[in-house]
């Protein structure tokens, strides 16, 4: 049986192929154990379930992700915008709590947040805000300009949890939200974008202040 969607959470080990993006997921059963197969990977396993979870496009370990909006955004005093940007993830392949495999989805880009010599490396990508979650790793975001005059923002850098919700075939960040006053806030409420979504693991929140 081949699914071409992906299939996230817990499945049931048989003879079968998920597409996740441009990666192709094979279990095949070997008398008295199954084998996981992707590209070069291959692992043995003796058991009947395995989890496919969603996880943070970290990367080489970076903490934050910077999107980079292809339709920036004016907002009025006392305006709010909310959508959804589709954006990278990784995919974590557990038995149990042990990770057999770990991959991303699309092709990995880093920036430079801030300046030479104070700056970090974050995860980079661009996309615009719509009213639907498209993508297999999408991000909510809600923009509250709090201040007295126009806000604009161009770019939206937010830290990553290692905390996110997921359907059987979307995965998700947890809520971001952003507010423009003297400064701009961004906080991951740890929050999930969207009711009846399954999270990976305990609710919590953090902000962050774009300076740049």
């Amino acid at each position: 049986m081949i699914h071409y969607i992906p299939m996230f959470g817990k499945i049931k080990l048989t003879n079968l192929e998920i597409k996740m993006g441009n990666e192709l997921i094979s279990i095949k059963e070997e008398g008295d154990y199954f084998l996981y197969l992707r590209r070069d990977v291959e692992r043995v396993i003796v058991g009947d379930y395995l989890q496919i979870l969603p996880a943070p496009a970290r990367g080489y370990g970076v903490k934050l992700m910077m999107v980079k909006l292809k339709r920036p955004i004016a907002l009025a005093p006392g305006k709010s915008i909310e959508g959804f940007i589709q954006v990278p993830v990784e995919v974590s392949v557990k038995v149990g709590d042990s990770e057999i495999d770990r991959f991303g989805i699309g092709r990995e880009k880093y920036a430079l947040y801030g300046t030479l010599e104070n700056g970090v490396i974050v995860r980079y990508c661009t996309g615009y805000i719509g009213n639907e979650p498209n993508g297999l790793g999408n991000l909510k975001v809600k923009i509250v300009n709090k201040g007295e005059d126009w806000g604009f923002i161009d770019r939206i850098v937010f830290p990553m949890l290692d905390l996110m919700y997921y359907s059987k075939d979307k995965a998700f960040y947890p809520l971001i939200r952003v507010e423009i006053q003297e400064d701009i806030n961004v906080i991951n409420t740890g929050e999930a974008p969207l009711p009846n979504l399954v999270s990976t693991g305990e609710e919590k929140s953090l902000r962050f202040r774009m300076r740049w």
